[in-house]
């Protein structure tokens, strides 16, 4: 295990760079994509399915799931990054490099979700001008949003790190995460509909599903409207955030999948 007595300004700054520097040649796939994705559910749920479906909880249907789009887009793009990232370190052999930099292993780790980070603000400037060229408007807490875009962005982007070292060298396993995992959590945790529609025992369920509390946060920061305590929410997301990065501190420490 390696010892760093200091923070080191000027490597950290330099991953960081290389972060941003990615997402600017993957341009594409960082922004474009999740543009065209999320202006695709707000027509077919916002439009063709929300025209025939009458006010939830008092919000028009469109502004009630627009929310849900930008916290599924917001995840998936957040966790590509990450967990992209290090996944072709792993394959191109960097990440012996960096393993070796005088560079602590949490520096490590926070530069690659500050890299997920400046994505996700990105994503969130072109989905707003998605949401305005529908017709949806609502901004109800924007420091609140920019807290939970923020919030939502580091525990992703930190389960993105472990997925992307777990892959090791098979795309089949990013599938499985994001096929079995995150796109059924997130239809699970109430983008579409509101937790008030479900049957008691749905409802406990819910509770457990970490991205539901990343629905809600946003949702209320756009319309002004929650379904469990923030506080609450804050609270389970910021824990696990916490519990990620010792994980990933501990992953980076140990050399596990890590060191061939």
């Amino acid at each position: 295990m390696k010892k760093i007595n200091k923070f080191n300004w000027i490597g950290f700054y330099t991953l960081i760079r290389r972060e941003v520097g990615r997402t600017r040649r993957v341009l594409g796939q960082a922004i474009i994509a999740p543009l065209v994705t999320a202006s695709l559910y707000i027509f077919v749920f916002g439009f063709v399915i929300g025209s025939k479906i009458q006010l939830i909880e008092g919000i028009k249907y469109i502004s009630f799931v627009f929310p849900g789009i930008f916290a599924m887009n917001l995840i998936m793009a957040v966790f590509s990054a990450t967990s992209f990232s290090i996944y072709f370190m792993k394959f191109q052999k960097t990440i012996e490099d960096m393993l070796t930099l005088p560079i602590s292993y949490t520096e490590l780790v926070i530069s690659l979700i500050v890299g997920g980070i400046v994505r996700a603000f990105a994503i969130m400037i072109a989905l707003s001008a998605v949401a305005l060229t529908f017709g949806v408007n609502d901004l109800a807490h924007p420091i609140i949003l920019i807290g939970y875009v923020l919030l939502v962005s580091i525990f992703f982007g930190l389960l993105g790190v472990v997925a992307g070292i777990w892959a090791d060298n098979s795309f089949e396993k990013f599938g499985f995460v994001t096929n079995f995992i995150l796109t059924p959590l997130t239809f699970l945790g109430g983008a579409f509909y509101s937790i008030h529609m479900l049957p008691e025992k749905w409802q406990f369920i819910l509770h457990f599903n970490p991205i539901f509390y990343a629905v809600d946060g946003i949702r209320y920061a756009l319309t002004g409207y929650h379904e469990v305590s923030l506080l609450l929410g804050v609270g389970i997301l910021s824990a696990l955030s916490a519990l990620v990065l010792l994980i990933c501190v501990w992953i980076f420490t140990t050399g596990w999948k890590l060191r061939s």
